[in-house]
């Protein structure tokens, strides 16, 4: 029995990224939510569909805060993401803000009189009184490159000193390098030359394919489907691969959560499913 379940899921699978593939732009992405049961019958189908060229990334997101289970507990699920031509593909990189302040190596601080030190034991326990009394949280950025040109290849000259910067050359050229001298941005330690990155200069970093926060709201509020997607999860998938007034394509409706993320983001829509009810309940959704 599991094993004709198993193959009718992969042949309707299959039949439904054939005519994806055949619908899409060419700077166009498919996304196919699954459990871990089946991740590697998606990525078989997947790569024969689309080439594995073609494939750009698997995501697991959170779905459920904890879950029984005899080992350990099943909480993620995961986004296998195809593009038509990944050379061709449509990307806009999406960030999430940065947590109060525990942030990696941001130890030094440039205090209210302007002296640079590294962060007091006290102090790195409470950043949040040292930026109150004036104080400027920073780390110490490299410079240097693992790549290189003739550009960014020269001696610098700081503080008395002449620094090289070894094979892979330095991250910007001598105009760079006097634009970060005339901002008061530049240290230098032991033979080393950095920059001073500090903590507001772009309190947001890239998201990764690990999303751990996608296990409250939709997943917390009621549910009309078991299987139904946390608006966050297409949200973000809608907003990383298309602009206001392109096409999203659903063929399984389930309770209309794509059509309404596309709806409330600007998006054109096209959904549909074989079940009257699901149709139906998605109309109501996206009417009220």
């Amino acid at each position: 029995t599991w094993e004709l379940g198993i193959h009718s899921y992969l042949t309707y699978l299959r039949d439904r990224l054939l005519l994806a593939k055949e619908l899409l732009s060419e700077s166009g992405s498919v996304f196919v939510q699954i459990s871990d049961e089946n991740l590697h019958h998606v990525r078989e189908i997947g790569d024969e569909i689309f080439a594995v060229s073609n494939f750009v990334a698997i995501v697991a997101f959170r779905k459920t805060t904890g879950q029984s289970g005899d080992y350990l507990p099943d909480t993620n699920d995961y986004l296998v993401w195809y593009a038509k031509d990944v050379k061709k593909a449509k990307f806009r990189v999406l960030h999430q803000e940065r947590a109060g302040y525990d942030w990696v190596n941001y130890d030094f601080v440039a205090d209210s009189s302007g002296h640079h030190r590294k962060m007091s034991k006290v102090e790195r326990a409470a950043p949040e009184a040292v930026v109150a009394s004036g104080g400027r949280i920073y780390r110490r950025s490299p410079l240097t490159s693992a790549s290189s040109s003739e550009a960014t290849l020269m001696p610098v000259e700081f503080a008395g000193r002449t620094f090289e910067p070894g094979k892979g050359g330095w991250k910007t050229n001598a105009v760079g390098f006097k634009r970060l001298e005339r901002a008061n941005r530049l240290e230098h330690y032991g033979v080393t030359l950095s920059f001073r990155r500090y903590v507001g200069d772009f309190p947001f970093f890239p998201y990764s394919n690990a999303w751990t926060d996608t296990a409250s709201g939709g997943y917390g509020a009621d549910k009309v489907y078991v299987v139904q997607t946390n608006e966050k999860v297409i949200e973000r998938c809608l907003l990383m691969t298309t602009d206001p007034g392109d096409l999203v394509l659903d063929p399984t409706c389930g309770s209309g959560t794509s059509a309404f993320v596309a709806e409330k983001w600007g998006r054109r829509w096209i959904t549909c499913d074989t079940s009257r009810v699901s149709v139906t309940l998605a109309k109501q959704r996206l009417m009220t």
